[in-house]
């Protein structure tokens, strides 16, 4: 059986109505307690960054990140051990963002 570690789960998100429920409701159905969460504007305008803390298996962080990536309101969204500190979600996200923007602009 996979053990449980703490994993923070970073979701890059549109500012939405709403989306605090439904980010908690997709932790609720799979019986994970959230233990810290911060939401706050990111560098990049209009877009919000939540940081949640909590304890559960890679199988279900990962899990919890494709729910969340599944909502047309989340850009992007991450999953990493606590004790890790990586910047990939900052370039993928910009990356994501520009191509985005190339595809509203070619249309």
């Amino acid at each position: 059986m996979e053990s449980e570690k703490l994993y923070e789960i970073t979701a890059y998100t549109e500012n939405q109505v709403g989306l605090l429920s439904s980010v908690a409701g997709i932790f609720t159905r799979r019986s994970i307690n959230i233990e810290k969460l911060l939401v706050y504007p990111s560098k990049i305008e209009g877009i919000h960054k939540f940081k949640i803390l909590a304890r559960t298996t890679e199988k279900n962080a990962r899990a919890v990140v494709l729910q969340m990536e599944k909502r047309v309101d989340v850009v992007r969204a991450f999953y990493q051990e606590d004790n890790e500190r990586s910047f990939r979600e900052i370039v993928s996200v910009g990356r994501f963002l520009k191509e985005r923007e190339q595809t509203v602009k070619n249309r």
